[in-house]
């Protein structure tokens, strides 16, 4: 708890470590690295006490985006990855829960990934922004889409430098956090909103993760200012792949979620254009962007009443990925 608050943290992570691709025992590392890398999920846990987290979601590396051209080594990487996250989260799995990778790009191998990550307890599922150089929408992921929707699972689309193609405008980090590590969320919003598949998949619950909140103003009003015009200029054969409601109207489904950053200037109008129960609280733990103090700064905030700060902390996780 902070202050009296009970704290949900949904975006956290799991440093790279070689466990993640052994099958044999652990290596014992020193306290503090091995809960960066959750080789120690005991230190984690005493991490979380001193952060005053109760609950920690808990994603992969970014690095994981674009760590082989090879789909089929990707598929290896991202199936051994949740394997690992599965067994050292085991014996705190009320505090520790952990989203499991998609091999999109490897259309046999998505499916046994999903079946075997809901084996192994996977409170949700992760991809990037896109599939290498494909959207999320591309047709040949349809048979893993319709699989998915069977299981109910959340969909998490987390930060990363996916998109190949941005490679070449990046030079700096400002570059990549501006451009390759953002702008794949607005691709991912066209793909998933967009393109008509929150109307295919009625229960199918979306939240983005580490791309910040700003940039939904733009992407509602840039959509929903051209549907019903383009409706009526392009061929009708397009319209079966556009959404059947405007971009508002899916924000305020309650199934499409967004963490923000809780400095965020514009988190009253965020409040208002989604309503109150689909903002999370994230700290970034343990990567270095200063997001561990997170939690204090929306406590301290006066432009928010205390339901929605309680709302953000701790009831809008459960209602994205479930009771605990």
């Amino acid at each position: 708890m902070i202050n009296g608050y009970r704290v949900y943290d949904a975006d956290a992570h799991v440093n790279v470590a070689p466990q993640m691709w052994e099958d044999a025992a652990l290596v014992v590392e020193g306290p503090d690295r091995g809960s960066l890398t959750l080789v120690d999920p005991d230190a984690r846990i005493r991490d979380l006490d001193g952060l005053g987290i109760d609950v920690q979601f808990l994603f992969p590396s970014t690095l994981y985006a674009r760590w082989t051209s090879d789909p089929r080594f990707e598929a290896a990487l991202f199936r051994s990855y949740n394997r690992f996250i599965a067994r050292q989260t085991r014996a705190h799995s009320k505090r520790l829960k952990w989203a499991g990778l998609i091999p999109l790009r490897e259309p046999r191998e998505s499916i046994t990934a999903l079946d075997e990550m809901l084996k192994l307890g996977a409170a949700a599922a992760v991809v990037f922004g896109t599939a290498g150089d494909k959207m999320l929408s591309d047709q040949g992921f349809n048979d893993f889409w319709d699989e998915f929707a069977r299981c109910k699972l959340p969909l998490c689309v987390h930060m990363a430098a996916s998109f190949p193609p941005f490679d070449g405008c990046v030079e700096t980090f400002l570059d990549a956090y501006a451009l390759s590590m953002a702008l794949p969320a607005q691709m991912a919003f066209v793909a998933l909103l967009g393109g008509g598949m929150m109307d295919r998949y009625p229960d199918l619950r979306i939240a983005f993760m580490e791309f910040g909140a700003e940039w939904i103003f733009y992407m509602v009003g840039r959509l929903d200012h051209y549907l019903a015009r383009d409706r009526e200029i392009q061929p009708n054969v397009l319209n079966a792949h556009m959404p059947a409601r405007t971009m508002r109207e899916y924000l305020r489904s309650g199934r499409v979620f967004i963490c923000g950053e809780m400095e965020d200037p514009l988190m009253k109008e965020e409040l208002m254009l989604k309503g109150e129960d689909q903002l999370l609280y994230s700290s970034d733990y343990p990567h270095g962007e200063g997001r561990e103090n997170a939690g204090q700064e929306l406590l301290q905030r006066n432009d928010i009443s205390e339901n929605e700060k309680q709302k953000i902390l701790y009831h809008n996780p459960i209602k994205l990925f479930g009771n605990i």
